[in-house]
This record gives structure tokens, C-alpha cells and sequence, in this order.
């Protein structure tokens, strides 16, 4: 729960009297290891704030899969469009790990936002902060060097290096497996 008091702190700057009234709107859920939070073509009616492991953003083509991102601890994840524009989602979320989340149903949502006062600016500062957290990572897909972009995915959180299989790394980075391991055996002596 502590975590979820922080971000609405620290991310959404909540004033300390309407943290209480918020959270109450967050439920805890367990999700195994593979467990799918939304499929594409699926309509994700969540919003989770993962307290304790790691989900895989990801998309199939005909060929192979695609991993967009992956979330860690203390990190937001939804699929946008579907959950504010009631759209099927683009994308696959699934737990890469046992993973421990708060989550806030779309009805919950409907609700806080009508009764917590200034609730659309506290959003819009969080919406703002989303848009430029991934600025900055498609800045390092289509700026950095393969190295770059291994450091600054290892510098944000080396831990995924030891928890999570490589192939979805290197998807992520843009790199084949192969490249990957020559990188990480660079920085690793």
C-alpha cells in the first residue's frame, strides 16, 4: 500500500488529504507467472500500478513477437486508448513473473473522477509525465547506439537482467538475442 500512497504523491502530486479517498478506489491483485491482463482485440478495463514484478507489452506479427516495453516495479500500465476510449486493444499485457498489482477499474475511474475535486489536473500532470517518459524511449530507440540503449535500459533497472529471459530484452532494445549477450559481456567482467 505504501507504494501506491508514493505514486499518488509523487506522480499525480495528491495534497496528502485526498491520498485516503483515492486509494480507496485501488484494489490488490495477484497474477501469475504467462497471465494475461489484456489480449488484443480484448478491452482492457483496468489501470495497474505493478507493486512487485515485471509485465511485458508486446504485439504479434505474422513473424514473430514484439516486445514494446517492459514494466517493472512502481511503474503504470494500461492499454491507453482502450481504457479512456473504450477501443479493443492494439496490444498484449502479460505477467513475465508472479507479479503484484493495484488496479483501478474503468467504473472505479468514472466514479473518482466525479467525486475527488481537480482530479483532471492531477491527471493531466500524470498524462504529461506518461508523454514524456516515452519521448524519451523512442528518443534511445532511434538516437542511441545498440551499447546506448543497453545501458540506459540496464541504468534504469539492472534487476530485469537477472529476472527476465534476454530475447525479450533484446526485442525491446531492437537487437537480436545474439547482440545482446555480446553487449552485456562487455560490462560484465
Amino acid at each position: 500500500m505504501q507504494k501506491l500512497i508514493s505514486f499518488l504523491k509523487t506522480e499525480l502530486s495528491l495534497p496528502e488529504g485526498l491520498v485516503p479517498q483515492v486509494v480507496d478506489f485501488y484494489d490488490l491483485e495477484q497474477l501469475k507467472k504467462d497471465e494475461f491482463l489484456v489480449k488484443k482485440g480484448q478491452y482492457c478495463h483496468k489501470m495497474y500500478l505493478i507493486e512487485e514484478g515485471y509485465l511485458r507489452f508486446f504485439s504479434q506479427s505474422e513473424k514473430k513477437e514484439i516486445t514494446h516495453w517492459i514494466f517493472g516495479r512502481d511503474q503504470m500500465v494500461t492499454d491507453l486508448s482502450s481504457f479512456f476510449l473504450q477501443q479493443p486493444a492494439k496490444w498484449n499485457i502479460r505477467a513475465l513473473t508472479d507479479t503484484e498489482v493495484y488496479s483501478l477499474s474503468h467504473s472505479n475511474y468514472q466514479v473518482l473522477r466525479k467525486q475527488v475535486k481537480g482530479w483532471d489536473n492531477y491527471e493531466k500532470l500524470f498524462l504529461v509525465k506518461l508523454m514524456s517518459a516515452l519521448e524519451n524511449r523512442v528518443y534511445a530507440l532511434l538516437s542511441m547506439s545498440a551499447e546506448e540503449r543497453y545501458l540506459y535500459l540496464f541504468n534504469s533497472d539492472s534487476n530485469m537482467f537477472n529476472e527476465l529471459p534476454l530475447q525479450y530484452l533484446a526485442s525491446m532494445l531492437g537487437m537480436t538475442p545474439e547482440t545482446l549477450s555480446r553487449i552485456r559481456g562487455k560490462f560484465i567482467s
